[in-house]
């Protein structure tokens, strides 16, 4: 099904408080913020939208220097921005307290958000959250990614933005290749070709996997403990890293419950997108 079927009970538009961030808002009642993941944009969640939007006020918003968010400001440190802009944009829609859900990239803002405003977060899911490091000693098996490997990668689709790359970057996010559709690429397409977005994502990138910020903002085993707001971890078999790191970062926060999908990628919230919103609207809305 086409996004904008999916999404056309939904309202686009711009908010401008202390930024210029995109938003798609559905639903009536207790507000649901979702937060995307690195090189992404807030349709990485339209499956999910139209079915929150049965119970909660949904709003999903374009990270900076993301989707049609601003493309101004760069600050090398990515991260505290990015956090800044999501209290900036419930400060300006007048939201106390909400349900966030965070993936990859969003994951790991969602969890610097709860631990620099807890009063203003009532529920936190993690989907796929990147960002955490364990303790070294308790994860012996796992392996950390090589910076340069990974941002050589990471800044290839934006040097040749065709379409064959990007489809084979939205493969890398999906256990099953066959469910990113001629769509999706287009519209990925559509962002990293306009030359002021390409630009600056080239910046994030660099500066997110290879500078200094992502080690002084990771989420440690120390950090993850003074979570102190309900939460659910949602991972995929295949994601990577694999599922004994979503297990150890749900036995790090108190309390919090951890899912595993099968045969279920890092866009765990698209793939099998069903079982996602079933088990994310059991946890908010406090069924079983």
């Amino acid at each position: 099904m086409s996004y904008w079927v999916e999404l056309l009970g939904c309202e686009t538009r711009f908010v401008k408080g202390r930024y210029r961030t995109r938003i798609v808002e559905a639903g009536e009642g207790f507000p649901l913020v979702l937060l995307h993941g690195m090189g992404g944009h807030l349709e990485n969640f339209v499956h999910n939208i139209p079915e929150y939007a049965k119970h909660f006020r949904v709003v999903a918003m374009d990270f900076l220097w993301h989707g049609r968010s601003q493309t101004e400001g760069f600050d090398e440190q990515v991260l505290p921005a990015l956090v800044d802009q999501v209290l900036d944009v419930l400060n300006t829609l007048k939201l106390e307290r909400v349900y966030v859900e965070g993936q990859s990239l969003g994951g790991w803002v969602a969890s610097l958000f709860t631990l620099k405003c807890p009063q203003r977060v009532d529920k936190l899911v993690l989907t796929t959250a990147t960002g955490y490091l364990p303790d070294e000693e308790a994860l012996p098996g796992s392996k950390r990614p090589n910076p340069a490997a990974t941002i050589d990668q990471a800044l290839g689709v934006f040097h040749d933005p065709s379409d064959g790359n990007i489809r084979k970057r939205l493969e890398q996010v999906v256990f099953d290749g066959s469910l990113i559709t001629d769509e999706a690429v287009a519209l990925r397409a559509k962002i990293y070709r306009d030359p002021a977005v390409n630009r600056v994502l080239r910046e994030v990138m660099r500066n997110h996997i290879a500078g200094e910020g992502p080690t002084r903002h990771a989420i440690t085993d120390a950090l993850a403990r003074q979570i102190i707001r309900p939460t659910l971890v949602y991972w995929g078999d295949k994601n990577r890293p694999g599922p004994e790191v979503g297990e150890r970062l749900a036995a790090m926060i108190p309390g919090a419950r951890y899912h595993c999908a099968r045969d279920t990628g890092h866009w765990a919230q698209f793939e099998h997108y069903q079982e996602h919103n079933q088990v994310v609207l059991d946890f908010l809305l406090d069924r079983g």
